[in-house]
C-alpha cells in the first residue's frame, strides 16, 4: 500500500481571506515517517489585516518570523516538487485546500479527507472494514498531542496511517 503525502497548513486566521503561513508535509519512507515544513513569507497582496492574534497564539508563530521566511513563490515551487503528483491527505481538507490554492496562486492538487482515505484504505475488496487496522490508526491519532505546527501535525497523520498499515 503506497503512502500518501499528509499535508497541513497553519494560517493567518480562519477567515475566507486568510493566507498560509506554514506548510507541513509527511510521508512514509519504508516504515520511517519523514516530515518537512516551511514557513511562508506572505505575498504583497495578501491582506495584512487578516492576521489574527488568536491564531498566532494557537500556532505560536509570530508575524515577524514570516519576514525572514521563504517567499510564497519559492515555497509553492518546493511544495509541487516534493509532492510530485502523489495523493495529498489532510484532516481539514476544506481549509487546507483553500490555503494550498492560495499559496500556488491557482487551483492546486486535490487534497483528500483523512477519514475517507483511512476507511477506503483499510476496507476489504468486498467493502467490509478491517476494524483492527482502523482501531490502530485512530488509537494512534487520538493519543498524539496536536501541536498546531504544520510539520508536526502532518507527521501525526502519517503516524496514524503507519499504525493502521502495521509496523
Amino acid at each position: 500500500m503506497d503512502s500518501p503525502i499528509f499535508i497541513d497548513f497553519e494560517a493567518s486566521s480562519l477567515s475566507p481571506q486568510s493566507w498560509p503561513i506554514e506548510v507541513g508535509l509527511a510521508w512514509l519512507d519504508g516504515k520511517r515517517v519523514v516530515s518537512v515544513s516551511k514557513l511562508i513569507r506572505p505575498r504583497w497582496n495578501w491582506p495584512e489585516g487578516d492576521w489574527n492574534p488568536k491564531s498566532e497564539e494557537v500556532h505560536g508563530i509570530p508575524r515577524s518570523d514570516l519576514d525572514g521566511a521563504d517567499h510564497a513563490d519559492n515555497v509553492a515551487v518546493w511544495l509541487l516538487e516534493v509532492v510530485e503528483g502523489r495523493p495529498l491527505v489532510s484532516d481539514a481538507p476544506e481549509f487546507d485546500q483553500r490555503w494550498c490554492d492560495r499559496l500556488l496562486g491557482k487551483p492546486g492538487p486535490r487534497i483528500d479527507d483523512f477519514d475517507r482515505v483511512l476507511w477506503m484504505a483499510f476496507s476489504h475488496e468486498d467493502g467490509t472494514v478491517a476494524p483492527g487496522r482502523l482501531h490502530h490508526a485512530y488509537k494512534n491519532r487520538v493519543s498524539r498531542k496536536v501541536l498546531h505546527r504544520a510539520g508536526d501535525d502532518a507527521a501525526g497523520l502519517c503516524y496514524a496511517w503507519r499504525a493502521g498499515v502495521g509496523k
